[in-house]
């Protein structure tokens, strides 16, 4: 049977564990994914000071563990972190934004294209590190 993660409590420990196995971890202030197309990149969905599952899904899906910093992805790995979030979808406590917003985003880049791009902001005060990252920015705002 596969993994699920049914309770508050089973998701806040199954976090705890993650983010402990992810040697230099560091929680970011913010993170999304977006998707670069015709010259831009768009978020639909931005994360600060919270969601800290997703975001270390995400950050062991990637290789990345702090900072600042943007991650071209390929489709495999945006579905390697849909299926790394996805146990956290049995419990019916939270509406689970990240998993809907990254299936959504996995249908979008099949029909339209683009190339999907992960940002990390390890502090808001830090400056952005490239377009992709300007672009997240704002998006927060």
């Amino acid at each position: 049977m596969a993994e699920r993660w049914a309770t508050r409590e089973e998701i806040i420990r199954a976090r705890e564990g993650l983010e402990a196995a992810h040697t230099g971890w560091r929680r970011p202030a913010a993170y999304g994914i977006g998707v670069e197309r015709d010259g831009g990149t768009v978020f639909g969905l931005t994360n600060a000071g919270g969601n800290y599952l997703p975001a270390v899904v995400l950050g062991r899906t990637l290789g990345h563990v702090s900072g600042t910093a943007t991650h071209r992805m390929t489709v495999d790995r945006l579905d390697a972190a849909i299926a790394g979030l996805a146990p956290a979808e049995a419990c019916p406590d939270f509406d689970h934004p990240n998993l809907h917003h990254w299936r959504d985003l996995r249908a979008e880049v099949a029909e339209k294209g683009g190339q999907l791009v992960a940002v990390f902001v390890g502090d808001l005060a830090d400056p952005p590190v490239d377009d992709h990252d300007a672009a997240f920015r704002a998006a927060l705002a």
